[in-house]
């Protein structure tokens, strides 16, 4: 075997070594567990798995359909909890590893049902930080021109979801093809830290314990998420659902200090800034899973934004611009003092507040620090990536180092041990024909289409390699920064087209040809990226990777088309403002595309939100979650710290102090943590379910 030079190598250890010298190591040998990320053995149980994963690696049918659904589900909820929050955070793996426990499956069966997952799962990137910002640009009042069009037509939303949701299905699977690449980069040759992701070993190995013990957990922490779901499901009820005009809490409680879950000053007094609690399951659980240090620092925005930025705004009386009032024939250039507000107006029928504004500090707060954040984002992104530059150059040096290697997917006698690399090729042939015929027949030109589908077949590949490798260093995705980058680059590209060649629908087809393929850029590298743990997790407990490739090439054609279907549907109510969802992302695209477009908005308050994300990113290294923590309501970010220290307080006083009393171990210790992910997956399951059945009520009426 060859041992390479690694920034990420790890000690392997005396037992290890000697395991692997005499071949008789094996999955879940405490002696694997000492040597993760070792290097050496990575590749001998890559050379261990060519040999015994052909009969220990199990791809079952129904199995992988059961993964697929649970993936489905979460689809839809993801897809809701990202609108709501600005967070994509998948709850389809803690479901499926407690079922494939609870039913004995084999490890290499929950691993592959998990992958199935996953990929449905996370097929919603795109569809949760882009694509939404096409409908807000077509259907906003907020996103509204100052001759009271858009700068995307209503019109041009006929062919968009047949468009992104074929796009995505095929840059996904050619972001998959890429993996392959990947895997022996960096889980085999160079593995990757890829921190907390012993985890998700630990558990196969307890799945694979058939102790009664066991499997009364795993029914235990299923019976606990069912729990959690019907108590908070029936609060979400309460304080939700109109009955009579108005949920029923609000009947009881309802007034200037409360409405809809939510405890708040009231409006005639939030003149400076307005405080607000609101009890939500998804913020808590979300701030659960992020613990309170990272938890308050996305708090720590919305602290900047409620007690500095907007109280500053309306004491030094800043204006802000409303597009809807901008009307020189009545001498009115848009321009409005924060303390004119609220202003109403009337629409089908309906008294309805200017920006959604009920006082001056969230007049402040919507027209002007909404788009300091919105800067910040970008910035924080952006700046990210640029700190990541000598990873690049890594990337690009261990990708030119793996040429002329000898292929070994095919084990003879035996069948395909990974898909064959020759198809990545076939993949990325496939993919441009395919896109640039699509785009064609859409009405797209020519050489724009044509240079759109070269673009996506290499920002794919380049940039979701810097996406993989960023994930399994730190653990996160940075699909925002890079997607910020790839609207920029399809913009300006198609730019210099149209003065050549014009676009037939002018700057807006040129902004939604660049929305849609930026959204389906999002899409392929997140799938790229996070597929990555299942690959890392199946290395260790045996899976064949073709079993993988295969279960995971279904899930995102399935998952891309239940994807897309949710996005329409969330996206057109979220720009009619029928569903109040705050998407921070969506917005971020929206008003980085006006200002691509020259639409008028507040271009140097913009700036200095980018500036400030780029002074956070260097401070904290986490401008991005500064950013939108500046764009979450106080009422959201508070949650997220009562659920973040909350979860640091049970660990300090409950369950080190049972580990210290019982002698518990790391498994006792991996159950007990368990318990209460699948308590927080209830939580904002139950919550994004009545979300969306609220959503199903409001078009039905």
């Amino acid at each position: 075997m060859r041992v390479r030079k690694s920034a990420y190598r790890q000690p392997v250890s005396a037992g290890a070594l000697e395991g692997i010298e005499g071949r008789t190591l094996s999955w879940f040998d405490p002696d694997m567990y000492a040597s993760l990320n070792s290097g050496v053995l990575e590749q001998y149980l890559d050379d261990l798995n060519r040999e015994h994963s052909f009969a220990r690696s199990k791809f079952v049918w129904w199995k992988v359909l059961l993964g697929i659904s649970i993936g489905l589900i979460f689809t839809v909820i993801t897809q809701y909890i990202g609108l709501k929050i600005g967070l994509v955070t998948g709850g389809a793996w803690y479901v499926t590893y407690l079922v494939g426990m609870a039913l004995r499956w084999d490890p290499t069966e929950i691993n592959i049902t998990s992958g199935a997952a996953t990929a449905t799962d996370r097929t919603v990137t795109g569809f949760v930080f882009t694509f939404p910002a096409i409908f807000l640009l077509a259907l906003s009042p907020r996103y509204m021109l100052s001759d009271g069009s858009h700068l995307i037509a209503a019109e041009q939303l006929e062919g968009v979801l047949p468009l992104a949701m074929a796009s995505s299905i095929v840059a996904s699977l050619l972001g998959l093809m890429y993996f392959i690449i990947f895997r022996r980069l960096w889980l085999v040759e160079d593995p990757l830290p890829a921190p907390g992701f012993q985890a998700f070993i630990k558990l196969t190995e307890i799945a694979g314990d058939l102790s009664s013990g066991a499997i009364h957990r795993a029914r235990r922490s299923i019976r606990l998420v069912m729990l959690s779901f019907t108590s908070w499901f029936v609060f979400s009820f309460l304080k939700d659902f109109p009955i009579g005009g108005r949920p029923l809490l609000d009947h009881l409680f309802g007034g200037d200090y409360y409405s809809h879950g939510t405890l708040r000053m009231p409006y005639s007094a939030s003149t400076y800034t307005h405080v607000a609690y609101e009890f939500t399951g998804i913020g808590f659980a979300i701030g659960w899973f992020m613990r309170f240090r990272t938890a308050f620092l996305v708090a720590f925005g919305s602290f900047v934004t409620w007690f500095f930025m907007v109280p500053l705004a309306v004491y030094l009386n800043v204006p802000l611009y409303v597009p809807m009032l901008d009307d020189p024939a009545k001498g009115m250039n848009g321009m409005v003092s924060p303390r004119a507000f609220p202003i109403t107006y009337m629409e089908g029928g309906q008294i309805r507040y200017l920006l959604g504004a009920q006082s001056p500090a969230i007049a402040a707060a919507s027209g002007l620090v909404k788009i300091v954040a919105i800067g910040a984002i970008l910035g924080g992104g952006v700046t990210a990536l640029l700190k990541m530059l000598p990873t690049f150059r890594r990337v690009f040096s261990d990708i030119r180092s793996s040429r002329g290697e000898e292929k070994r997917e095919w084990v003879k006698g035996k069948g395909w041990y990974e898909w064959p690399t020759q198809h990545i090729s076939i993949m990325v042939s496939i993919a441009a024909i395919f896109i640039f015929f699509i785009f064609v027949a859409s009405g797209y030109p020519v050489v724009a289409s044509f240079l759109y589908a070269i673009l996506l077949v290499s920002l794919t590949f380049v940039l979701g390699a810097i996406a993989v490798k960023v994930s399994g260093e730190v653990g996160t995705t940075p699909v925002s920064g890079t997607s910020f980058i790839t609207l920029i680059i399809l913009f300006m590209t198609f730019l210099a087209v149209d003065k050549i060649l014009p676009f037939p629908g002018g700057r807006s087809q040129i902004l939604l040809m660049s929305l849609v393929g930026t959204t389906v850029f999002g899409s392929a590298i997140s799938l790229s990226s996070e597929i990555m743990w299942d690959f890392k997790v199946g290395l260790y407990v045996g899976t064949r990777p073709m079993h993988l490739v295969k279960a995971e090439s279904i899930s995102i054609t399935v998952g891309t088309v239940s994807a897309a279907l949710a996005a329409v549907f969330f996206s057109t109510l979220l720009a009619k403002g029928e569903l109040d969802l705050q998407a921070p992302q969506a917005h971020a695209f929206a008003v980085f595309a006006q200002i691509l477009a020259g639409g008028k908005v507040m271009v140097s308050i913009f700036v200095m939100g980018i500036i400030i994300g780029v002074m956070m990113e260097l401070l904290t290294g986490m401008g991005t979650a500064f950013g939108l923590g500046m764009y979450l309501p106080l009422q959201y970010t508070l949650m997220l710290v009562t659920g973040g220290a909350a979860r640091d307080i049970w660990e300090k006083k409950r369950l080190e102090k049972k580990v210290e009393e019982l002698g518990w171990g790391e498994r006792e210790k991996t159950f007990a943590l368990l318990d209460t992910y699948m308590l927080a997956t209830g939580l904002y399951i139950a919550e994004a379910v009545m979300g969306i059945i609220l959503a199903l009520y409001l078009v039905s009426h």
